[in-house]
């Protein structure tokens, strides 16, 4: 059995080797900031880049990287080498990456301009353009921990790496880095045992959320300009909303998991969906469709014979066009009351779109804390036993944000029984009824006598969080009890200013008094706060397109 010092030095080792594999002429060669010092990190590693790598890293959206490449207007190593090096700064001022190799990706780019050069033409649509992964994604030749340091020391071979990397790559994309998790996935604050604490780009004081934390405060540091996560509560759309960005939760079955690594595999009453996760509505679309015109479904069984249906982008912008659209609107799921300015980019939202024709109601759906009762009790039915069986590898500790789920010790949360875990799937299957008969019930009350197109709803109660602080995820839970397309939009800023306290609301539960109790305007301040598209299920091409207005 391991000890204590085995698993802490094992850990260790592995943030040295990271430090190691970034090169001494892209780190920082001053004493970094501290926090305090430096609260928005996103503008720092202008200091330390060339003109010409700010460009590339800050002025392009990935449609734009792709046409450049293409072109020659840019090659593959430059694009490449600005991203590297962009990311080795970001890395080190808010500890995002768990693999680093941009030898490899170098040398890819290189190939990538040389076959450019010869045959006049791209590889594929993804031509050299540096694409970011979540850790849980296998590579061959890098280690997949997940957070685990018991999964440390195992590299993926070719038979191993994700499908969805294959895929990629052969359209042309160049990996470079992998992104830090929490331990197990299982949290919604970026922490383990390996690298650490994973801080929110914009506010070092706070966090990054999770799961795909490290991913989003990558991209929020502009050393990724596209990437791809995973979410089965809040993984993708908590993390983009506190950082600023705009990301995608599809329904399950629309792009591909196979080989993706992950816990409590086998899990399927509330399934974990891939998502890309980036920086406008535009760029995830190109991405998501580049993958469905690889056709994964004749390789995985689980992905849906569904392409990418331009016929429903159409349809949403048309109607958009001639008579408006119809969103429904949440502010408050009578479970957690949000900060003052969540509240304030839902109201935001409402009026830019009235303005713009559309219709807006208000959003009375069956109660939210049914579904986020169905989607805790999913997390805990194995009573953590996947889990610590993973900490027990070397006798791992979990970190606090993991103890608090499921216990410091197997044993501290009871195991469903089948039968029970039946009645979880059957409570799930009859609220999905009753919510979609809600939301098809809404043709009474919009003017064009159809349903609403989308609903507008919290992606956080708050801008962020401390460490230690996340609570609530029922606002992003929902979308995957529903199994519904949802995006996360950036929509404002908190001004200390502006959101000030709202001292009259009274909590209705202990988890709202705390959340309210955390709210420090000074804090928070410049924070970014995006909100919620929620979608029907399997509509990706709606809501992307709908995340354009």
């Amino acid at each position: 059995m391991s000890t204590a010092m085995d698993w802490k030095e094992t850990g260790r080792r592995k943030r040295e080797d990271i430090q190691a594999l970034l090169p001494t002429r892209w780190k920082v060669d001053e004493p970094l900031p501290t926090s305090s010092e430096l609260r928005d990190a996103t503008k720092y590693p202008r200091k330390f880049l060339t003109p010409r790598e700010v460009n590339i890293t800050e002025n392009f959206t990935a449609q734009e990287l792709l046409k450049a490449l293409a072109s020659s207007a840019l090659s593959a190593v430059e694009v490449t080498a600005a991203f590297c090096h962009r990311a080795t700064i970001a890395h080190q001022v808010v500890n995002c990456l768990s693999e680093v190799f941009f030898e490899t990706a170098l040398q890819r780019a290189a190939e990538l301009d040389e076959h450019l050069k010869i045959h006049g033409r791209p590889i594929g649509p993804l031509h050299g353009l540096p694409i970011s992964l979540k850790d849980q994604f296998r590579v061959n030749g890098l280690e997949t921990s997940v957070g685990y340091v018991g999964w440390l020391g195992k590299k993926e071979t070719a038979e191993s790496e994700s499908y969805l990397v294959k895929i990629l790559r052969e359209h042309g994309a160049v990996f470079y880095v992998k992104t830090n998790v929490p331990t197990s996935l299982m949290a919604i604050e970026t922490n383990n045992n390996i690298i650490g604490y994973t801080w929110n780009a914009h506010n070092r004081l706070l966090s990054s959320g999770g799961s795909s934390g490290g991913e989003a405060a990558l991209l929020a540091m502009r050393g990724s300009v596209l990437g791809l996560g995973s979410d089965v509560g809040a993984s993708i759309r908590l993390p983009a909303a506190v950082s600023g960005l705009v990301g995608l939760k599809p329904s399950t079955g629309r792009l591909p998991y196979l080989r993706v690594a992950n816990s409590m595999e086998g899990q399927e009453t509330v399934s974990s969906v891939i998502g890309p996760m980036g920086r406008n509505p535009q760029d995830l679309q190109m991405l998501v469709r580049s993958i469905l015109d690889s056709n994964p479904w004749i390789d995985d069984p689980k992905t849906l014979n569904m392409p990418w249906r331009v016929q429903e982008e159409d349809a949403i912008r048309t109607k958009a066009q001639r008579i408006g659209l119809t969103f429904g609107v949440m502010k408050y799921d009578g479970l957690v009351m949000p900060h003052p300015p969540v509240l304030r980019a839902i109201n935001e939202c409402v009026t830019s779109l009235k303005s713009q024709g559309h219709e807006v109601i208000e959003w009375k759906p069956p109660s939210h804390d049914e579904a986020f009762d169905i989607l805790f009790k999913t997390f805990l039915a194995d009573g953590g036993t996947d889990i610590h069986r993973a900490l027990s590898l070397v006798g791992e500790v979990p970190v606090p944000q993991l103890e608090v789920s499921y216990g410091k010790v197997l044993g501290s949360v009871p195991v469903s029984t089948l039968n029970e875990i039946w009645a979880l799937q059957k409570r799930k299957d009859e609220y999905q009824t009753r919510y979609l008969q809600y939301w098809n019930s809404t043709a009474e009350l919009s003017r064009s006598r159809s349903p609403v197109d989308a609903v507008i709803l919290p992606a956080c109660p708050s801008a962020s969080f401390k460490p230690g602080e996340s609570m609530y995820f029922g606002y992003t839970g929902v979308a995957n009890v529903l199994d519904y397309a949802t995006a996360v939009v950036p929509v404002t800023f908190v001004d200390a200013g502006i959101d000030v306290p709202n001292e009259k609301y009274s909590p209705s539960g202990d988890i709202d008094q705390k959340i309210k109790a955390d709210y420090h305007p000074q804090l928070f301040h410049g924070t970014p706060v995006g909100v919620q598209l929620m979608g029907r299920r399997l509509a990706e091409e709606q809501i992307l397109a709908t995340a354009e207005e």
